[in-house]
């Protein structure tokens, strides 16, 4: 009894408090199950829970009847993020749709793309009478940070205004700006600060699922998707979030479907989606060099010493060379060696190697996915490496290479022979590739190396331009009319540079004569010829592998292996192994397969209804809406995950099922299940938001002198400046965008010293912050019971 001046209090009449985010969760009414599931889908779709969002009110006709969900889902994710990725499989035209998305937002866009697309991409637009700038990767990659393309005049400046005249972005082959050391990856991260991004690439993940990360960090704030999963875009990339949990977040963000689901999920229209077969032969397993000659080089190879820590990566680009060709390994040998002959002088001279120095032995056309590794690792190169005994094991390798025999191209040559057809062979290194049309001369066969270059393209009788060759060799596919004879070409010998984008489909026949490091190459590679349009009823692929012990110096099949896991992950739409195609991945097919009940029409529900249906298995779906994104939580039992897979299985269930009685007790239960779920998300946003769990962040460390500025202007007070400052420190509390950071950093780089106007000239330059940056709200969507045939209300 607790007395008191009002008097007694018994503590049997003590009530214990609600919890209040069970009040906040607390269900609605009952509603019919397929309007509780379209509602949930919508929700969970970034859309109103009530209606579609809004579309064009017709789509170009020149979309395929496959494309137009695809270019409506992007349309609303645009709408919601401010950038989207469309990572469709190879050859379902990504690129007409997205430029039906362009056209849809009815503003300035610009697109930017890999040189060798350049022509491909403006006929595109020439074809429908569209007018944008076409910006280079390329250029993108200068030093100095600046676009310097032919079409750039028509870009807002690197630094943004509030409103830039581009809008939109589409940026094509996107998987290249996946590194965030890069220079392209600065310039256009700054570049695309204020207006929407819209990327494109069939393999947004080559290497690990931080690839997928750096992309979305284009267009999205550091703590954008903390409210479902992912405190900190940055965190996660560094490996501090659990990756299923990264993949379930950045769904939301990707138009990804399998040919399968393409196939399945889609009926009528004008064009027929007919795809060439696969069959893929058994792996050719041959080495450069007779055996007893390639065991003596591996062995050599592995007796180098010098470069300190990067003697590794150096004895593997050696082993990458010897495992394509005896041409390209001398090659490797001779910049090796000018390798040690630079560095032995700056040794001796006391000073490091400088990035031309670097360039000169390493060019970038050479393994440019090794540099940036490569690079920091030489400037710190030991002075005490035993570069003299390299230079003796080095003069022993050139002796062994120079043996004339090549079992490898007699491999190729019979394949040629005996399965005769139009075939791409795709080589690692351009010396390879000059080995190979130099070899196979007799055939009607041409090559590119890379570049533009006059020596950058070659048929067998003479030079010619890149555009030359590849209308020569597909002129169905190029839109190009039959070539002379002289001309006619079977054989296209090429580096990776052909490998992206390109309509190549008159080939019936890939070759991988060398293995790339990445799974996605590969994917690139086929995607070539596996396409809608092309002729054939069946392609197909070969792969030649190094025989050991160079496999297992290289070990090529355990890299990929552990590559094709990250794509597994993230759900690529797309998976290619050395041994041909992989299973289709349909782990992004989910958002596609909420479309379908998102689309339906009259089937609305108020907010918080719920439902129940008949099922095989007893569990709950509980859609909770937490600021502007909605989670899919899935109750069985007393335990709640965050799951829209199983989600999206239960609602499109529920669209056909048989309903249930009762099932607000099994809501009523979910809930107080889904209550800690509910809480944790609730504190990594709150956490996200004031970067507690990362105060190492520049703009972390800002918000302190800005509140002093604040507190200065609260004692003059100057309410405008207040006002101001108060806008600044919720910037900087609220995470964001890489390009963002970098306009910041380039602020506060400068030599003069920094003022709270050069912050705040900074924020009013930037896009403003939405409502959603401000307040976070908690509300249940939707909520939909599945009862077994045994279930039992409690």
């Amino acid at each position: 009894m607790i007395a008191g001046p009002f008097g007694s209090i018994l503590s049997e009449d003590l009530v214990p408090v609600p919890e209040p985010l069970t009040l906040a969760l607390r269900p609605g009414s009952e509603a019919p199950p397929r309007a509780v599931a379209c509602c949930a889908a919508r929700a969970l779709l970034d859309g109103p829970a009530r209606e579609t969002a809004p579309q064009p009110e017709a789509w170009p006709p020149w979309l395929a009847p496959h494309q137009v969900p695809a270019a409506e889902r992007l349309n609303v994710i645009l709408a919601r993020y401010g950038g989207a990725l469309l990572a469709d499989a190879v050859g379902l035209g990504k690129s007409y749709v997205a430029l039906a998305v362009a056209l849809a937002q009815a503003e300035p866009f610009a697109l930017i793309v890999p040189a060798v697309l350049a022509p491909q991409w403006r006929g595109l637009l020439d074809r429908f009478a569209v007018d944008a700038p076409i910006v280079s990767h390329e250029s993108l990659s200068r030093p100095d940070g600046l676009v310097g393309a032919q079409h750039a005049a028509p870009l807002h400046p690197i630094r943004p205004t509030a409103r830039p005249p581009v809008r939109l972005f589409i940026v094509d082959e996107a998987h290249r700006f996946r590194n965030p050391e890069t220079n392209r990856h600065r310039a256009l991260a700054r570049l695309v600060v204020g207006a929407r991004v819209l990327l494109v690439t069939a393999t947004p993940v080559h290497n690990r699922l931080a690839d997928l990360l750096h992309l979305l960090r284009l267009f999205l704030r550091d703590h954008a998707l903390a409210a479902i999963g992912v405190p900190s875009l940055r965190r996660a990339g560094l490996g501090d979030v659990d990756e299923t949990a990264i993949a379930a977040a950045l769904t939301r963000l990707v138009v990804a479907r399998t040919r399968a689901r393409v196939r399945t999920g889609y009926f009528g229209g004008p064009v027929a989606l007919s795809f060439p077969q696969r069959s893929t032969a058994e792996p050719i397993r041959v080495g450069t060099a007779p055996d007893e000659v390639l065991q003596a080089l591996v062995t050599g190879v592995r007796r180098l010493a010098a470069g300190g820590r990067a003697a590794p990566l150096l004895r593997l680009m050696l082993l990458r060379r010897l495992a394509s060709s005896l041409p390209a390994f001398r090659a490797s040998l001779a910049r090796h060696e000018a390798y040690l002959d630079l560095a032995e002088g700056a040794a001796k001279d006391g000073h490091r190697l400088s990035p031309r120095e670097f360039q000169r032995c390493f060019p970038r056309t050479e393994s440019p996915d090794l540099q940036l590794v490569l690079f920091p690792l030489l400037l710190e190169h030991d002075r005490r490496s035993l570069v003299a005994g390299d230079r003796r094991e080095l003069a022993r390798l050139r002796a062994l290479a120079a043996d004339g025999r090549d079992p490898k191209t007699g491999a190729l040559e019979r394949l040629l022979d005996t399965h005769p057809g139009k075939t791409i062979v795709f080589a690692d290194a351009r010396a390879t590739v000059r080995h190979l049309l130099q070899r196979l001369r007799s055939r009607r066969v041409a090559a590119v190396f890379g570049g533009s270059g006059g020596e950058a393209s070659r048929f067998a009788a003479g030079a010619a331009t890149r555009h030359e060759v590849l209308r020569a060799f597909a002129p169905a596919a190029q839109g190009a009319p039959p070539p002379s004879r002289a001309l006619e070409t079977d054989l296209l010998i090429a580096t990776d540079l052909l490998s992206e984008g390109l309509n190549l489909q008159d080939a019936e026949r890939v070759v991988h004569y060398d293995v790339p490091w990445s799974p996605a190459r590969l994917a690139q590679r086929v995607g070539r010829v596996d396409r809608l349009g092309s002729s054939h009823a069946g392609i197909s692929t070969v792969t030649f592998l190094p025989p050991e012990p160079l496999a297992s110096a290289l070990a090529l099949e355990e890299r990929l292996a552990g590559k094709i896991r990250a794509q597994v992950i993230a759900a690529s739409a797309q998976l290619e192994t050395a041994r041909g195609a992989g299973a289709d991945s349909a782990g992004l097919d989910w958002c596609d397969r909420l479309g379908e009940l998102a689309r339906g029409t009259g089937d609305t529900a108020p907010v918080g209804a719920w439902a129940a249906v008949r099922g095989e298995r007893e569990a709950t779906v509980l859609v909770v809406r937490i600021g502007r994104l909605a989670e899919a939580i899935v109750v069985e039992g007393s335990v709640a995950r965050a799951d829209p897979v199983a989600a999206t299985r239960l609602l499109a269930h529920a669209a056909t099922a048989e309903p249930a009685g009762g099932g607000s007790e099994d809501v009523r239960r979910a809930v107080e299940a889904a209550v800690g779920l509910v809480r944790a998300r609730l504190a990594a946003v709150q956490d996200a938001r004031w970067r507690a769990t990362d105060r190492d962040r520049l703009a972390r460390r800002l918000i302190p002198w800005v509140l002093s500025a604040g507190r200065r202007a609260a004692r003059r007070g100057d309410a405008l400046q207040l006002t101001a400052l108060d806008g600044l420190v919720s910037r900087l509390a609220s995470g964001m965008t890489v390009g963002e950071e970098l306009l910041l950093e380039d602020i506060l780089a400068r030599h003069e010293p920094l003022a709270v106007r050069d912050l705040l000239e900074w924020h009013g330059r930037l896009p403003p912050l939405g409502s959603e940056d401000v307040a976070v709200a908690v509300e249940l969507v939707a909520a939909l019971v599945v009862q077994s045939p045994d279930h039992h209300d409690a």
